[in-house]
């Protein structure tokens, strides 16, 4: 009995090590969702379960792309990721908040940044628009006097939408204009009128993975 004893432990060990290491997890993708509460709502866990990959959450609640910036080596270049999807813009438009508001040209001007960074280490990039908001019950919270003085909430969405359009397609780049899917999309948005409902998370999360999903296959 005891000569099969180093046999037995040999077994055991390579058990324990498949179990550490499962098949084909060395080769996963890692794709890297950065951007702000709408990224930390969820999205990248059912992106990442959709598509196999590695989906590193990189959203911080609030941020604007320029605090997304400052952030960015460690959250975003130093996982090494094999695509980065930004979609950063709602809080750069918040006209109400000095702290946080990024100018539309400023805005443009971080996202190139970013994707030059991204690209400078091989990522590929998917850029996302800003989404829609419900404006009746944003104005809840926010002063409807600032965003008036700046044309209103529909043509501010839409000037940051254009600069990140502009961004996408200077660069060749996979876009996902989130502003037009999600308009008519009922249901999509949670009763605060920014953040995406969970129907709404699963629906970003389906238009984010299509887009992906090529440039991920690309890779293989």
């Amino acid at each position: 009995m005891m000569r099969f004893l180093p046999a037995l432990a040999v077994l055991l060990s390579c058990l324990v090590s498949a179990a550490a290491s499962p098949e084909g997890d060395e080769d996963r993708k890692t794709v890297v969702c950065f951007g702000d509460s709408i990224t930390k709502r969820g999205y990248p866990e059912i992106l990442g379960e959709t598509l196999g990959v590695n989906a590193v959450m990189a959203g911080v609640a609030g941020h604007s792309s320029a605090a997304g910036l400052r952030r960015m080596k460690k959250d975003v270049l130093d996982q090494e990721p094999d695509v980065v999807v930004v979609f950063f813009g709602t809080n750069d438009a918040r006209v109400d908040a000095p702290r946080v508001h990024v100018p539309v040209k400023q805005y443009q001007a971080n996202l190139e940044k970013i994707v030059d960074a991204c690209r400078e280490i091989g990522a590929k990039v998917v850029v996302c628009t800003l989404p829609p908001i419900d404006e009746k019950i944003y104005y809840t919270r926010h002063e409807s006097d600032l965003y008036e003085a700046a044309g209103g909430i529909p043509k501010l969405w839409q000037s940051y939408r254009q600069a990140a359009i502009q961004v996408a397609k200077g660069h060749n780049l996979t876009l996902v204009d989130l502003n037009q899917e999600l308009e008519s999309e009922p249901g999509w948005l949670s009763k605060d009128g920014v953040h995406p409902s969970p129907a709404g998370t699963r629906k970003i999360a389906a238009l984010i993975s299509a887009a992906v999903k090529p440039l991920i296959e690309e890779e293989s």
